[in-house]
């Protein structure tokens, strides 16, 4: 059965637009644009979207979810699709300015499904047995091994993946190629050349966009790869985010924001203001 990610048209569309992106704000999913508590994404959001578009500012979600999972969250809850998508920590999805149609980076999405799939032919049965024995010697830790993808697992909690974190951790030298990608309660082994951080930088060479001109903000383990890989970035973190998270924002200068996305936007316009943005 062919997958969501291959198809060749998303459902939903974005707002058209004119003229060349000059920022790109790249946002986390879970636990970031979509609220913890109150509505899924907060209408003060798409507002200012709207309002600094003719700016020339995109907006996309980089997250570690799956196309179909995204979508069935934020399809009835929002009233346009991103301008970009970054599903998985690994696949792009763009926007066609003129018609809002989002179409796959075929030839990227092609080459990090295939360089995932072939990591996982070489190091399936390794993968399983190191499982089983993180299984075995923490029998009451509950998590399970997710049933669509053998190398990606989901705990009961945050603080059950923290315990189990540094065992997985001590797999990885005996597995070269893979490294471990994980949000909140979820973890997956993945090709080391995608993630987070690669998939937006692909996203802004297609749109020609230096570094100097994203913002990114995002909670999770995964999130530091974006800020790693793009340190000139504006960087943020709600300030609920993992205490890992926040200590490499404080660490590295980037912003922790008490009012969430809304707020983090503000901050990034007025540190900004050659940016023109509208009001």
């Amino acid at each position: 059965m062919m997958r969501l990610e291959e198809l060749e048209n998303l459902p939903g569309r974005a707002a058209p637009f004119d003229g060349e992106c000059r920022w790109l704000l790249s946002f986390d999913f879970d636990g970031t644009l979509r609220s913890r508590t109150g509505p899924c994404i907060s209408p003060e959001f798409f507002e200012l979207m709207a309002v600094w578009r003719s700016s020339g500012v995109r907006w996309g979600i980089n997250t570690g979810r799956s196309l179909p999972d995204l979508l069935e969250s934020i399809l009835p809850v929002s009233p346009i699709l991103p301008d970009f998508i970054c599903s998985c920590e690994r696949y792009v999805y763009i926007a066609s300015p003129k018609s809002g149609k989002l179409h796959p980076a075929q030839e990227h999405n092609t080459r990090c499904a295939r360089d995932n799939e072939q990591l996982h032919q070489r190091f399936d049965k390794h993968v399983a047995l190191g499982f089983a024995a993180i299984q075995a010697s923490q029998l009451e830790l509950q998590w399970s091994i997710a049933l669509d993808d053998s190398f990606s697992i989901e705990a009961v909690n945050s603080a059950t993946m923290d315990a189990i974190s540094p065992q997985i951790e001590a797999m990885l030298p005996h597995l070269p190629g893979l490294c471990m990608q994980r949000a909140g309660r979820y973890m997956r082994l993945s090709d080391t050349r995608y993630n987070k951080g690669s998939a937006l930088r692909h996203v802004a060479k297609l749109w020609h966009v230096d570094e100097e001109s994203l913002f990114i903000i995002g909670d999770g383990h995964n999130d530091l790869d974006a800020f790693r890989q793009l340190p000139r970035a504006f960087c943020s973190a709600p300030a609920q985010s993992h205490p890992d998270v926040l200590a490499y924002l404080r660490a590295n200068d980037g912003h922790i924001s008490s009012g969430g996305v809304i707020e983090a936007l503000h901050v990034w316009n007025k540190l900004h203001a050659k940016a023109q943005l509208s009001h």
